[in-house]
């Protein structure tokens, strides 16, 4: 009976003290995976380290991540393909808590995604200056310009589809319910952003099965004057340079604030 007891009191100690020693599951594992910046408010912890629980985490994205229908980004290395992508980041703000996201394809003049570069289309409006929207003369200047939704909102304003059938196109793309007209014609600066991140923006593009971003000519929203605007081409300075607006091969890519 002494022996009895005695082997089921050392069974009972090893048992315990491999309970002890067993690892304690890591916080990213059961979803602690955030630090308490990026919940941005309501914020849970986890119990044994530091990792933080949020319903709702703030992107904080880098150019050349991917981004998805969630809000969230990641790089291209780290490519989440149980998501739905809405875009590769083309231009940051705060910190990369804000900017824009290009869609990782061009779109035809009804705003549906394609597969190839092969639809083109006119920027629209030779010969009418557009009230409000900025005349950047020169391609320094236009480097400058940002304001891709700013522009749209007064192009789209001016004219129909038909007339300015570029800017109208990214107002018909709509990947999710949510982005319904939403997205906009990139503004030049944007065009600049990509010249200078071209390995990165072209690496999560294919990463995601996109088509590459061509080396000419994609239309930007920025307006150069009443017969001209500004267009992508990676060999010219800045990565810009200028059509007339009824120039109809070149290609649309829209983008999207976050």
């Amino acid at each position: 009976m002494r022996k009895v007891f005695l082997m089921l009191s050392i069974s009972l100690f090893s048992l315990n003290a491999e309970a002890a020693c067993s690892p304690t599951p890591e916080c990213a594992s059961l979803g602690y995976k955030y630090s308490l910046g990026k919940c941005g408010g309501a914020a849970i912890k986890c119990p044994s380290g530091e990792g933080y629980y949020c319903p709702n985490p703030l992107s904080f994205c880098s150019i050349g991540d991917i981004y998805y229908s969630d809000k969230t980004c990641t790089s291209a290395d780290n490519y989440d393909s149980s998501k739905t992508v809405l875009g590769v980041v083309v231009y940051i703000t705060d910190g990369g808590k804000h900017g824009q996201i290009m869609a990782p394809w061009p779109i035809d003049a009804d705003g549906n995604k394609l597969s190839s570069i092969k639809k083109t289309m006119m920027w629209g409006g030779y010969g009418k200056d557009i009230s409000g929207l900025t005349n950047y003369t020169s391609d320094y200047l236009a480097t400058t310009d940002y304001d891709s939704c700013g522009n749209t909102d007064k192009i789209v304003a001016a004219g129909d589809a038909s007339t300015y059938p570029a800017a109208w196109a990214t107002r018909r793309y709509a990947p999710t319910l949510e982005t319904i007209g939403k997205w906009c014609l990139p503004a030049a600066g944007i065009m600049t952003n990509i010249y200078y991140n071209q390995t990165a923006i072209q690496n999560a593009i294919s990463t995601v099965g996109g088509v590459s971003f061509p080396n000419c000519c994609t239309w930007s929203s920025s307006e150069n004057d009443n017969g001209w605007a500004w267009y992508s081409g990676f060999s010219y300075s800045y990565g810009l340079a200028n059509y007339t607006k009824n120039n109809r091969n070149l290609y649309v890519r829209p983008v999207l604030e976050f």
